[in-house]
């Protein structure tokens, strides 16, 4: 039954990212509305699925990459509505619903039932580091689709690409507003990824007896957050913003990308595939 509600989402965030993207791009009353409500039905269907996972296993849905892709999913595109809405950056929806849409209908085919966490690795902990590192991992995501807006506002301003009402193009962000928005998802999700790498070091201390375990997808967590931490630092100590700011925080959200989605599915190191992060 929750593969298939998951599907019926995945259908309707398209259609959300289809309309909203219309709306964006031939403006007419009704198109961006349409689009938002969709995808608001969509995260409904989406959190039903959710609870009917929770329900099944009588906890948090953590087992596995299923309950990861869509965990993930649905926490991205609940930031970038409230990025729509709120931060002044309605295109980043359409740039996020086909993503979430395809986590979801690729979680979707993975079997609920294949994964089990076995007794011994079973933690508290284990609850609190993925529920804090899905939640930063959504929030850097968030920030790379609003830095991708940015990097298209500027090659528009840089080649004098001054959009006509018809277009819709006009409406974009000014760079100040995007690079403001980006920044402060950076700041938000720096510190929930802190913390989850601190969790995920004491429920390895606790499962394992070990802190840290070089394993591929711990290294490249480890790298991302150097790179965050730099660019944090060269943000708000030395005032760096823009284009390489921008470009930085798209090839960051990729390596984590590679990270959560790619490792997760080849199953590879101590995580495998029965952690979501």
């Amino acid at each position: 039954m929750e593969p298939l509600v998951l599907r019926i989402a995945a259908l309707f965030y398209l259609l959300g990212a289809g309309r909203a993207l219309l709306g964006a791009l031939r403006p007419k009353e009704g198109r961006a509305r349409t689009g938002f409500v969709a995808v608001g039905l969509a995260m409904t269907l989406h959190l039903g699925a959710l609870t009917l996972r929770a329900v099944e296993l009588g906890s948090f849905p953590v087992v596995g990459i299923h309950d990861g892709l869509s965990g993930f999913g649905l926490l991205a595109c609940a930031l970038a509505l409230a990025v729509a809405t709120r931060g002044g950056v309605p295109q980043v929806l359409s740039f996020t619903a086909p993503m979430v849409a395809v986590l979801v209908l690729l979680a979707s085919f993975f079997d609920p039932h294949s994964s089990t966490i076995q007794p011994h690795l079973r933690s508290a902990w284990l609850y609190v580091h993925i529920g804090l590192a899905l939640l930063g991992d959504a929030t850097f995501a968030i920030a790379g689709v609003v830095s991708i807006v940015y990097l298209v506002q500027e090659g528009r301003l840089k080649r004098k690409q001054l959009a006509t009402p018809t277009t819709g193009l006009h409406n974009l962000p000014s760079l100040e507003v995007l690079d403001r928005v980006g920044l402060r998802l950076i700041q938000w999700g720096f510190p929930l990824m802190t913390l989850g790498l601190l969790s995920g070091s004491l429920y390895g201390r606790e499962v394992w007896g070990s802190y840290w375990t070089w394993d591929p997808r711990n290294t490249v967590s480890a790298l991302v957050w150097l790179l965050y931490a730099l660019m944090l630092h060269a943000r708000i100590m030395v005032g760096w913003r823009g284009r390489k700011a921008a470009i930085l925080t798209v090839l960051g959200v990729i390596a984590l990308l590679v990270a959560f989605i790619g490792l997760g599915l080849a199953g590879v190191g101590t995580h495998g595939k029965d952690y979501v992060s």
